[in-house]
């Protein structure tokens, strides 16, 4: 049995990617707070000596980097924190380790300017979160000869766990029948964690290396997607109100037509971008 170690195994995704793996490879979870139920080591990717050592310890055949400063405006007050946090690990892994590399990347590489964003579109962050997951996708690519970049956008997910959910955050606003406000002018198309979870265990399946785009099949905005959770939960939707990016006076710029294509990992895979709709429907039959 292959042994996988999985950084920011306590996250959103980390936690959908150890729910559908376990069993079929030996894991060890890293992150800076306990992951109950898992082969687990407390430790903050952000020391050297912690990365070091547990690469040399555990000797995986795959490194999945989960791990990530990913508070936008954060990144962009604490920019040395945030290079400490996303750029940073990854060259120290590189620097110990030459197996399979599996990097989770982001459309925030981009402007948001005409997307969604093909694999080969320009890129031109407009943030430093965005100028940090570019660095480390530049590292991948000029170091490792079996990394595979996989580049999403607004995850999404409705667990107990977590606090930095927006499903969570909106149907808890809405059950408490108060009102919120949410952005019309950004654009993306929204993928469940469990979906990308299958899909990127296909990908190391079969051992694909590159950079692949992926991402559910509704290009829509946020205001739209909020309304679309409201409907499914059945939550009145009026109380969710229109708001520009620009009225927020964010520390962060933030791409408004962002999204990525997913022509490419269709075709490898075989399959259609998972469904928005099918996504919220499995998530409320399974409260």
């Amino acid at each position: 049995m292959k042994k996988i170690l999985i950084t920011g195994a306590s996250g959103q995704l980390g936690r959908s990617f150890i729910n559908n793996v376990y069993g079929k490879y030996h894991i060890l979870g890293t992150a800076r707070n306990l992951v109950d139920g898992i082969p687990f080591s407390e430790g903050d990717i952000s020391d050297r000596s912690f990365i070091t050592k547990i690469i040399a310890e555990f000797s995986p055949d795959i490194i999945v980097h989960f791990a990530s400063m990913t508070n936008v405006d954060k990144c962009e007050m604490y920019k040395s924190d945030a290079n400490k946090v996303n750029v940073k690990p990854v060259e120290w892994i590189l620097n110990v380790y030459s197996g399979y590399f599996v990097y989770i990347s982001t459309d925030y590489v981009f402007d948001g300017v005409n997307g969604p964003y093909l694999e080969n579109d320009q890129k031109k962050p407009i943030n430093e979160y965005g100028r940090t997951k570019l660095k480390a996708e530049s590292l991948i690519q000029s170091q490792s000869m079996n990394g595979l970049i996989l580049r999403t956008n607004v995850l999404f997910d409705y667990t107990v766990w977590t606090g930095a959910s927006f499903v969570n955050w909106l149907v808890k606003s809405l059950k408490n029948r108060k009102s919120i406000t949410v952005v019309t002018d950004q654009f993306n198309n929204p993928i469940w964690t469990t979906d990308l979870a299958n899909i990127l265990i296909e990908l190391i399946e079969k051992e694909v290396t590159g950079l692949y785009h992926t991402g559910g099949d509704e290009y829509i905005s946020r205001y739209e997607f909020a309304k679309m959770i409201a409907q499914n939960f059945k939550l009145d939707a009026s109380l969710i109100l229109p708001i520009s990016t620009g009225e927020l006076n964010q520390k962060a710029k933030r791409p408004l037509k962002g999204g990525l294509k997913t022509e490419k990992i269709e075709d490898v895979l075989g399959v259609s971008s998972p469904s928005l709709e099918k996504a919220l429907k499995k998530i409320i039959s399974s409260e």
